[in-house]
């Protein structure tokens, strides 16, 4: 922990990571709920999540780029897009232009701008932290998102009731322009180091004809990259990480798309839906803390399965509960996002460890839009899904989907032994 202090390169990154986390995590309690207040409908909210997850999908086509080009200078573009994003809709918003539609179709530009971020990141922090430190600094990173959503997911509520949409805004607008002005920082700082030598220089002087060749090249190997990505994921080792991540993402998303009904429902207005949110953020952040601890004192191809497993019990417990017993049931909330704390910073570490080097950010993309495209399919069905049924029942139907992958895997660990788990732990140590 001490070395990570020191590290000024890591201590850059957490600091730009908490200004975009603070802008996104307010983007998305704003558009959630008013979406669902203004038409008091999940439909809507279930067409705001498939937007959400249509930008992580195109996320993918991002990977080659992150691998091939300056960290610091996509950290810039991708914090100034969103930065105009919000101002944009701050403008419409003050000029009583906003609406439904102009909100649901912010939401994949804001998004995958953020979704970019995040995997630069994820790229940057195994070449700057040696790798015993790793997941300690990918724990931070998990506590940092969590530390900002807890916040404002115990405010959000408080500001929906007191604030204005056009306040929100031009506080968010603030904050992301924040997060430009620390990502212009970055770029300066890796400039200065590198000093770029006149032979930099020169290589952008370059004819017409040759600049065509370059990008004739640059193309095709960009699609030879992206390919690259494609196959690596085909690994036995990966694909018996991504399926059962594509089913969480999947089964989560019919859930999330629910949230502002359930809280509703259950605790009743924007009060009831930020307390709903800080429960899930103290569940995550407490899964990150202890997340470390465990993959040090356990063997992840046994822990894995053990947490959906913890996972999917708790959300089946907290649905039959939380009307008799709210506290029983909130309890069992956060014991449920413990465990997906838990698991979302293994499968990230692994996802960093496993790649080689040079295709950590092809490989993260791809991750992240198959998991984009699970939770796109999920925000679909679960707005299908809240027609027919009632609130509660998305969680119940989640918590049965985390037991079947739990089963799932504990039956092929005893039938098959999966002895290619023996790769996932060495790698994990």
């Amino acid at each position: 922990m001490n070395k990570l202090k020191k590290n000024k390169a890591f201590c850059k990154i957490i600091s730009h990571r908490i200004f975009i986390n603070l802008g996104d995590s307010l983007f998305y309690i704003i558009l959630m709920w008013v979406l669902y207040d203004l038409t008091k409908n999940s439909f809507y909210t279930a067409i705001g999540g498939f937007m959400f997850s249509l930008s992580d999908v195109l996320n993918f086509f991002v990977g080659p780029i992150i691998d091939r080009c300056g960290k610091e200078k996509l950290l810039a573009i991708t914090s100034g897009i969103a930065f105009f994003v919000i101002a944009g809709l701050c403008f419409f918003s003050l000029g009583n232009m906003l609406n439904v539609w102009i909100l649901v179709f912010s939401i994949p530009l804001f998004n995958l701008t953020s979704r970019i971020t995040y995997s630069i990141h994820n790229v940057v922090v195994p070449a700057i932290v040696s790798k015993d430190e790793l997941v300690t600094a990918n724990s931070i990173l998990s506590m940092t998102n969590t530390g900002i959503d807890l916040l404002f997911n115990a405010i959000s509520g408080v500001l929906l009731v007191v604030l204005s949409i056009q306040e929100i805004l031009l506080i968010n607008s603030t904050i992301n322009l924040l997060a430009l002005l620390v990502a212009l920082l970055i770029l300066r700082s890796a400039m200065l180091v590198r000093k770029q030598s006149v032979e930099v220089e020169n290589q952008f002087k370059v004819k017409a004809d040759e600049r065509k060749a370059d990008l004739k090249e640059y193309w095709c190997s960009y699609l030879k990259d992206l390919k690259s990505g494609l196959m690596f994921i085909r690994n036995r080792t990966i694909l018996s990480l991504i399926i059962p991540l594509v089913g969480l993402n999947l089964l989560y998303a019919i859930m999330l798309v629910n949230l502002p009904a359930f809280s509703s429902e259950v605790f009743g207005s924007a009060i009831g839906y930020g307390l709903v949110l800080t429960f899930f953020a103290v569940g995550s952040i407490s899964g990150s803390m202890i997340s470390s601890f465990l993959v040090k004192h356990f063997a992840v191809g046994k822990l894995i399965p053990i947490l959906f497993l913890y996972g999917g019990t708790s959300w089946v417990l907290m649905t039959l509960l939380v009307k008799q017993i709210p506290v029983a049931g909130v309890i069992f909330m956060i014991v449920a996002m413990n465990a997906l704390g838990v698991t979302n910073i293994i499968f990230g570490t692994l996802f960093q460890q496993l790649p080689s080097a040079n295709m950590i950010g092809r490989v993260n993309t791809v991750n992240l839009s198959l998991m984009a495209v699970a939770a796109l399919l999920g925000s679909l069905l679960g707005g299908i899904i809240t027609q027919v049924s009632d609130s509660i029942f998305p969680f119940f139907l989640c918590g049965l989907g985390y037991l079947l992958i739990s089963f799932v895997m504990g039956i092929n660990r005893l039938v098959r032994r999966l002895p290619f788990m023996n790769e996932i732990n060495e790698k994990m140590l």
